[in-house]
């Protein structure tokens, strides 16, 4: 996937002559269910939580001649299989088209309680400091970890499940192993959480929720795809973006499912949550809880020491172009949305809460 560096500046950024990945139709879902060479199919079903109709969970194998577990019998069986951001995490990220090799590094997953994504973009990360050659395969135990390379990403999920090696290194994460190597402006993350599979200069609004959400880089405590999809410019992300945090904020305080919010809305939440808890819980209450979440969430972060300073995105993001795809040749606008986001919040230019929307919410700071 790396062909060549070049420098953008002052930032390395890859020259591809395709950014496509090449080897999507290999990890993709007809490949799961498709029959390889030894007629060994990935997927086995899908799984769902009790009375669910969604089945968002999968259930696969993998094939016993692979070179990952051809003599390890004890993953000859059935565990958790690919889903969308395992899928991208372990494969075009990293390079690689190997649906087994994915599989096995989703079984580590699993096993050592790792988060894919974050170990996916931290492996980019690593991957992209040893083509820089920062480390070597002397830092790598040996391992040639170029982009692309399915061994490298069965080793290495094996390595940081069990804290050996260099997977010691991968625990840390993309910004602390960055920072380690002197190259922090390589780790995708926005407080220290790293990117899911959306990248923030075609989809600004997502780039703008990875900036300011509560807890870092994430693609689940917003709802602009919609917007995003629309349009590709800022206009209107500001807004989308705050009233959906809100939205899932107060989802996510009732203990259902995020992947209800296709089909359900606050009509719907009202009326299952007014029917169980005492109280009056209207449209409007849930709209304020959410906010009230929302804000309470930003005053912890400040007390914490964190700043104005923190709601951003990596130089990559905002400063070198998108090579291709929905926004050729745009970057992250978060100096546009920014600032309209706080209006929108009620909160001053530096991203404080102000004792008016404090009073409306009814809390003590």
């Amino acid at each position: 996937m790396l062909d060549s560096m070049q420098e953008f500046g002052g930032l390395p950024t890859r020259n591809f002559q395709d950014v496509t990945f090449e080897g999507a139709g290999n990890i993709n879902h007809d490949s799961v269910t498709r029959k390889n060479r030894n007629g060994h199919t990935n997927l086995i079903r899908n799984a769902a939580c009790f009375g669910c109709t969604i089945g968002c969970g999968r259930i696969a194998h993998i094939d016993p001649t692979h070179f990952s577990v051809k003599d390890r019998p004890e993953y000859h069986t059935a565990s958790g299989g690919l889903e969308y951001e395992t899928a991208f995490a372990f494969g075009p990220v990293v390079g690689v088209d190997d649906l087994d090799a994915l599989t096995f590094a989703g079984f580590m997953m699993n096993e050592h309680g790792m988060d894919p994504i974050s170990f996916g973009v931290t492996l980019a990360a690593a991957m992209e400091l040893y083509e820089l050659g920062v480390i070597t395969q002397e830092q790598t135990d040996g391992v040639d970890l170029r982009f692309g390379s399915a061994e490298a990403l069965v080793i290495m999920s094996e390595k940081a499940g069990k804290y050996e090696g260099f997977g010691k290194d991968l625990g840390l994460g993309s910004k602390l192993l960055c920072e380690k190597y002197g190259r922090p402006e390589l780790a995708m993350v926005s407080k220290g959480q790293e990117f899911a599979g959306y990248d923030g200069r075609s989809m600004q609004g997502m780039g703008l929720g990875y900036a300011t959400s509560n807890r870092g880089a994430c693609h689940l405590k917003h709802d602009t795809f919609e917007e995003d999809y629309q349009t590709p410019g800022p206009a209107g992300k500001a807004g989308a973006c705050a009233r959906t945090q809100d939205f899932i904020a107060m989802v996510d305080s009732t203990g259902l499912c995020l992947f209800t919010t296709g089909i359900w809305g606050y009509e719907d939440f009202a009326a299952m949550v007014d029917t169980d808890l005492p109280g009056e819980w209207t449209v409007e209450r849930l709209r304020q809880t959410g906010e009230r979440i929302w804000n309470l969430e930003k005053l912890f972060n400040l007390k914490a020491g964190l700043t104005k300073a923190d709601d951003t995105l990596p130089p990559r993001i905002l400063k070198e172009p998108v090579p291709a795809g929905f926004n050729k040749g745009g970057v992250c606008e978060l100096d546009v949305m920014l600032p309209e986001y706080y209006r929108v919040r009620g909160w001053s230019e530096e991203g404080i809460p102000g004792a008016d929307k404090l009073g409306d919410l009814a809390i003590q700071a």
